[in-house]
């Protein structure tokens, strides 16, 4: 009988970590900690279901090759262009200042520079897969405190390219002077450019001509090809496996390929990627961990001190009020995934003791373990710390508005824009605040009244005269901001009329308890266009489906005020949408249907619609009777249900080469 160790390895890490990851994601906990925790329960440190290592980790290098891969396939300088405050600024003064501090901090405690320079690259480091999934899940990638975290995310996966290739050098040459591992730096950086330049004159000329043959599977292979075999062409020069396969990715990066290279490789990612977070979890020496838990602890909460209160500080230099910049900073404030990799290089060469691996080790784990909970709470704990502190988020030297029967509008996004846009072009006034400077300039630009300022704080509202304002509209992705500026602001004015916009149905009775007159959720509108595109297709007109829409506003905000009239409202939408309607279809002149009666036509027998009029040169035939002839050019008016009216076209598209055209 054969017996393949490495494939009941495989098989033990897959059916222990099914249902713990089944587990946490009912509890809406990242998948990773589940392998984490797989790798813990199942290692030689746990149960000891799994003790050769060696044969896991060589599929777990694999499983950081592509994640490399795809982030040289996902990164682009344009995107980078797009968020360069956030990312290049704010990801550059983050992981720079976090490097410092904890190099400083670690020289002071007697380490080697290149292990205080490890640390600082491992601890500057956050986790991109939990972050990004936290914020996706709560549709906040695209609020102020998101885009942020984004930019901030995104630098430092970059970063871990130069980090690797430093570490690398400082590795071999670990008893080399600080000019010989420049010098190795160097050759590295020009090996790099070297490989570079090559791949990227090569890769996409390879995938030209594969692409041609319209074979996914030599497509897949060639994807696997180019991955690996870069990435070991990469090691003969001395450079990392993960390196070489982010130059791969890179090369491909901007060309029409990228996004199906990316699905493609996506399940491969995911499937080796996953060993490698149960790798490390076998890492972990369960015995080190329980006799050191007082001082693992402190060291988890100093690395979440630190990390946040310098993203705090990365937030406030970029001019983000404190609110937003503590909330980025808690959200941010765990070692991430990437970390692992680097704390693996300082094992491997040695660079680490075993007590300070193991340390950091379960400091990774237990930070990002923690992060979900604290993502929880990271708004209202920011807003607490924000007003305890009496920042208002307020730009400095703005006084009072002179304004009056005005409208505030909060936020200046896509919505913000389109209403300030409008309200400009109809004189009425309006005011503008935003607690992102870029849109502040852009609304100036416009030439709209529009300040910084955070208006969950009431002096905010205060100084933009919101007593004697006649509206504010608040249009921004912030769910906590939002709840607390319709209470701020009907306290401040009993009179005020108050709009908001909201992404999720399940906000909107909330914001009406606390004052506000009007709350359109998008994730209702969103229903709302889509079945007014599915009548469109049903040739259902215009003005038929522009009262629907409104009924359906109407009837659908009702519901969603008084959810127990729910099911009286759904079956008086039914009904309403079972009535008749009419329809026109034109006669081409090479239709079957021209010269036919409309008794030989019977179109009412087969299909249930009825010909209720026929227009011809200007003059309608009302009532036509059953003898009378169809011409060309004609066009015929038809009354029926949706269902009969589709029947009917479907019939006399049938007997016309070309189908009839509605009028």
């Amino acid at each position: 009988m054969e017996n393949i160790p490495l494939l009941r390895d495989i098989v033990i890490l897959m059916a222990v970590s099914v249902p713990i990851s089944m587990l946490l994601t009912r509890l809406g906990l990242p998948i990773i900690i589940g392998f984490l925790l797989t790798g813990v329960i199942i290692g030689p440190y746990g149960t000891g279901l799994v003790t050769e290592l060696h044969r896991v980790e060589t599929l777990a290098q694999i499983g950081v090759v592509l994640l490399l891969f795809t982030i040289g396939l996902e990164f682009s300088v344009s995107r980078l262009l797009n968020i360069r405050k956030e990312g290049i600024l704010g990801g550059g003064f983050q992981v720079g200042l976090t490097v410092l501090v904890v190099l400083g901090i670690s020289l002071l405690m007697h380490q080697s520079f290149s292990v205080a320079m490890l640390l600082g690259f491992v601890i500057s480091l956050s986790s991109t897969a939990i972050v990004l999934k936290l914020l996706v899940d709560r549709g906040e990638v695209n609020s102020p405190h998101g885009n942020l975290s984004v930019g901030v995310l995104i630098f430092q996966d970059l970063a871990v390219v130069l980090m690797v290739m430093v570490i690398q050098s400082i590795g071999v040459n670990g008893g080399s002077s600080a000019l010989d591992i420049t010098k190795k730096l160097a050759l590295s950086f020009a090996a790099f450019a070297v490989i570079v330049v090559a791949v990227v004159w090569l890769i996409p000329r390879i995938f030209d001509q594969v692409v041609k043959l319209r074979n996914r599977e030599v497509f897949i292979l060639t994807i696997v090809l180019v991955c690996l075999g870069t990435a070991w062409v990469t090691s003969l020069f001395g450079l990392s496996l993960a390196l070489g396969a982010f130059i791969a990715g890179l090369a491909i990066s901007e060309s029409e390929y990228s996004n199906q290279i990316v699905a493609e490789v996506i399940p491969f990612r995911d499937t080796f990627s996953s060993l490698f977070f149960m790798s490390i979890g076998m890492l972990l020496d369960i015995s080190f961990f329980m006799g050191e838990i007082p001082k693992i602890a402190l060291l988890v909460a100093a690395i979440v001190a630190l990390k946040a209160l310098i993203l705090v500080g990365v937030g406030q230099i970029l001019k983000y009020p404190l609110r937003l910049s503590l909330i980025v900073g808690f959200n941010l404030a765990q070692i991430g995934e990437f970390s692992f990799i680097l704390i693996k290089m300082g094992e491997d060469y040695h660079l680490f003791s075993q007590g300070l691996y193991q340390s950091l080790l379960a400091a990774s784990i237990i930070s990002m373990a923690l992060t979900p909970f604290i993502y929880q709470r990271s708004s209202r704990l920011a807003y607490d710390v924000g007003k305890l502190l009496g920042r208002g988020g307020l730009s400095g030297g703005h006084r009072k508005t002179q304004l009056s029967n005005h409208v505030i509008i909060i936020g200046y996004g896509l919505n913000g824009r389109n209403l300030a846009r409008v309200l400009k072009e109809t004189g009425i006034p309006h005011l503008i605040t935003d607690t992102n400077m870029e849109r502040v300039k852009a609304a100036k630009a416009d030439g709209h009244s529009a300040f910084f300022g955070d208006a969950s704080h009431p002096e905010v509202f205060k100084s933009m005269g919101v007593e004697k304002a006649k509206m504010v509209v608040t249009a921004i992705s912030d769910p906590i901001s939002t709840r607390v500026i319709v209470k701020s602001a009907r306290e401040l004015n009993s009179a005020l009329s108050i709009l908001v916009r909201t992404r999720y149905i399940r906000e909107v009775e909330e914001l009406y308890r606390l004052g506000a007159n009007q709350v359109i959720p998008e994730e209702f509108e969103t229903s709302v266009e889509i079945f007014a595109r599915v009548l469109r297709d049903y040739r259902v007109p215009s003005n038929i489906i522009q009262n629907q829409i409104d009924l359906i506003r109407q009837e659908g905000y009702a519901m969603l005020r008084n959810p127990s009239m729910m099911g009286d409202k759904l079956a008086r939408l039914s009904s309403i949408l079972e009535k008749t309607v009419m329809d026109t279809y034109y006669v081409e002149s090479d239709c079957a249907v021209a010269g036919k009666t409309i008794k030989e036509l019977d179109l009412r027998k087969h299909s249930g619609a009825t010909i209720i009029a026929i227009a011809r040169g200007g003059h309608a035939k009302t009532n036509p009777e059953p003898d009378y002839r169809i011409e060309a050019a004609d066009i015929l008016v038809l009354l029926g249900s949706h269902a009969q009216l589709n029947e009917a076209f479907k019939r006399l598209k049938e007997s016309c080469p070309a189908s009839g055209a509605h009028e």
